[in-house]
């Protein structure tokens, strides 16, 4: 068994180790450099012994054999100059060391016994060249293959074999005495074959566990730089890809390059979360980025920027007419019902364009266009596509005028408050005061509070309008008789911060004012933005004796949602189904039952926006009270209890039928 193993070894050690192509590719690169001096090492040392033996030797040995040898050696060695050019691929390189080691053995053989048929010849100077030019020979062709031991040994085994076999037996002290030397110096050359083969095996595997590990910090940067580019949940690009393709894509346009960009934003989106939980709102989002890559193919890039909003890039395309439909298609494709948790989701979608070069050059200004025109369409039409259009570019620079206004204005003396009242239609009696919002300015006079609000949620100044506003409304109340209450609204900014509500609470208290006199309003909007933070607002009025109505009732997405979770005190009904409740039999439905479910509720009901004495005999018969309207009393700066009282009577009045 011991020898069946050591006869394994020994012929393993004459192998090509083809298990380690690294390896292998490495000792052809190395030998490339090396045997093209072997062979001018072989040359130049076959010319000088031919050169001490000339005329002593017949000349076929010393001409006739060297010139051939020189040849051959002139062509393997220009041959091996062009390998490290021509030997890339590990199969090649297998090749070329087997041919080493084929040649080796042939050459080993050739020189050795040139060298030593000559030792027949000349006196015992040349002789003793012979032994010089076979040791020194054979251990300068060994140090030139020692990147490839099977080559080495094999002119160990065949040159100094021969040599210690031949100068061993020649009887001659000297010559014996060399061989002996020969003898431990070939086990010497035969360990540091050994010793250089495994410190250069060594070094290849050492170099190729730093090219694994390279590589493999490559591969996990690439995967960073993926993650950092990609959105964890959709798996679509995420914010920062987006802006970074975007910015690449302008800087890359050129005059006659025109693409568009777009901007879309799912509608009723938070109330997913709010009632179904993130569970369900992640699932939404799943399926929404598929059905938007769906209609949108997968070369167009679609990103998620953040929560539900999406941005696209259309590289090749800003015609109007098809943008449209595209966006029609998107939005569309967002309008079916969506499958969470064993149930479906109703949302809807709107979506905003700005096209390159037409509306904007700057990344960043593109943006804000096509941010611009998703809001527009929110406000405006909802569920549809919008292009930035010139329009559009008139709107932000009026809200940038009415921003700068705002950041410049003494709001203490400019903001001013306005009272309407709500009239009780059962008893003709006011049942309290609507505080609404003046501003006026010295450059653009008086700014609508549909304006200027707006501008000031978006540049977080309306918290600042809020406390001025209400603090005004407190100095006013403080005279008012102490039946009235008063109606004020907060915005989406206000309810859902904590303080703000503290700060409500504790200026009421500071004014002496009873909290169930005061109602705050809010809207749908308001809640969507942050519902657990506007639901704890709510609760702390409450709780501290203040009223809040839920304003602009039914135009929302969750309403009886809402209703149902927090309780308010008063619904009041949007303008906007008692503009036609006179003809319409629709709305007189809706009305009714609202008016009907508030009833149940033990919630009050105020009806706005009553214009004309048939939409209020309308309300009446529907079983509506609370009312409020310009045909009861427009907003009005100072209130006139005694011509309010009147106005309450007049309220009961009801118009004569034709």
């Amino acid at each position: 068994m011991a020898l069946k193993k050591l006869c394994r070894s020994i012929v393993q050690t004459f192998q090509v180790r083809e298990d380690q192509p690294a390896l292998v590719l490495a000792q052809v690169k190395a030998l490339s450099r090396q045997i093209p001096l072997l062979y001018l090492l072989l040359f130049a040392n076959a010319l000088a012994l031919a050169y001490t033996h000339f005329g002593t030797a017949p000349d076929w040995m010393t001409v006739y054999i060297p010139v051939v040898l020189g040849l051959v050696c002139l062509m393997r060695g220009i041959a091996w100059m062009r390998v490290r050019e021509t030997v890339t691929d590990f199969a090649h390189a297998v090749i070329h060391l087997r041919r080493i080691r084929i040649l080796a053995a042939v050459i080993s053989i050739v020189f050795t016994a040139w060298a030593i048929k000559m030792f027949g010849y000349g006196d015992a100077y040349q002789q003793g060249h012979v032994a010089y030019f076979i040791s020194v020979t054979v251990v300068g062709c060994i140090f030139c293959l020692l990147h490839f031991p099977p080559a080495a040994l094999l002119v160990v085994v065949i040159v100094l074999g021969s040599f210690i076999m031949h100068f061993g037996t020649t009887g001659n002290e000297v010559y014996v005495a060399i061989a002996a030397n020969m003898a431990m110096v070939s086990v010497m050359i035969v360990q540091i074959i050994r010793s250089y083969y495994a410190a250069f095996s060594g070094l290849v595997e050492s170099q190729i566990d730093l090219e694994k590990q390279h590589n493999k910090t490559i591969e996990l940067s690439n995967q960073n730089r993926e993650l950092a580019f990609c959105d964890a949940l959709t798996g679509l690009s995420n914010r920062r890809a987006f802006f970074a393709h975007l910015e690449k894509t302008v800087e890359q346009a050129n005059d006659k390059d025109a693409f568009a960009i777009a901007m879309i934003d799912l509608d009723g989106f938070k109330p997913v979360n709010d009632v179904h939980g993130h569970p369900a709102g992640d699932e939404v989002l799943m399926q929404a980025s598929a059905r938007l890559r769906a209609v949108l193919g997968p070369d167009v890039l679609l990103a998620r920027l953040g929560g539900d909003e999406f941005g696209v890039i259309f590289e090749h395309q800003n015609d109007a007419l098809e943008l449209i439909k595209i966006g029609r298609a998107l939005c569309g494709t967002l309008n079916d019902p969506f499958d969470v948790g064993g149930g479906t989701v109703q949302l809807s979608a709107s979506l905003g364009f700005a096209t390159y070069p037409t509306v904007a050059r700057d990344p960043n200004a593109l943006f804000e266009r096509a941010d611009f025109a998703l809001y527009y369409a929110k406000k405006n039409m909802p569920g549809h596509p919008v292009i930035f259009a010139a329009r559009h570019e008139t709107l932000i620079r009026h809200d940038s005028q009415i921003e700068q206004a705002l950041r410049k204005a003494d709001l203490e003396s400019e903001l001013s408050i306005h009272f309407q009242p709500v009239f009780d239609l059962r008893n003709g009696i006011m049942h309290s005061v609507e505080v609404l919002a003046r501003w006026d300015n010295e450059k653009m006079g008086r700014v609508s509070p549909e304006m200027f609000f707006p501008v000031a949620e978006k540049t977080g100044l309306v918290g600042t309008l809020s406390t001025i506003l209400f603090q005004k409304a407190m100095k006013s109340m403080v005279d008012w008789p102490s039946e009235i209450s008063l109606s004020f609204n907060l915005s989406a900014r206000d309810i859902v911060l904590p303080d703000m509500a503290h700060w409500l609470i504790d200026q009421i208290k500071f004014f002496g004012i009873d909290p169930g006199r005061l109602t705050f309003e809010v809207t749908e909007t308001a809640l969507l933005r942050d519902f657990v933070s506007a639901r704890a607002s709510i609760r702390y009025l409450r709780r501290h004796g203040a009223k809040v109505a839920l304003d602009d009732f039914g135009i929302g997405y969750s309403s009886l949602r809402y209703v149902h979770e927090l309780e308010f005190d008063c619904l009041k009904i949007d303008r906007s189904f008692i503009a036609p409740i006179v003809n319409s039999e629709r709305s007189q439905r809706i009305v009714k039952t609202v008016i009907d479910m508030c009833e149940n509720l033990g919630t009050d009901c105020v009806i706005e926006g009553i214009e004309t004495p048939e939409q209020r005999d309308e309300v009446l018969r529907l079983g509506g009270h609370l009312a409020q309207g310009y045909f009861f009393a427009r907003p009005v700066a100072g209130l006139d209890w005694a011509a309010l009282s009147k106005l309450a009577q007049g309220a009961m009045t009801k118009a004569p039928r034709s």
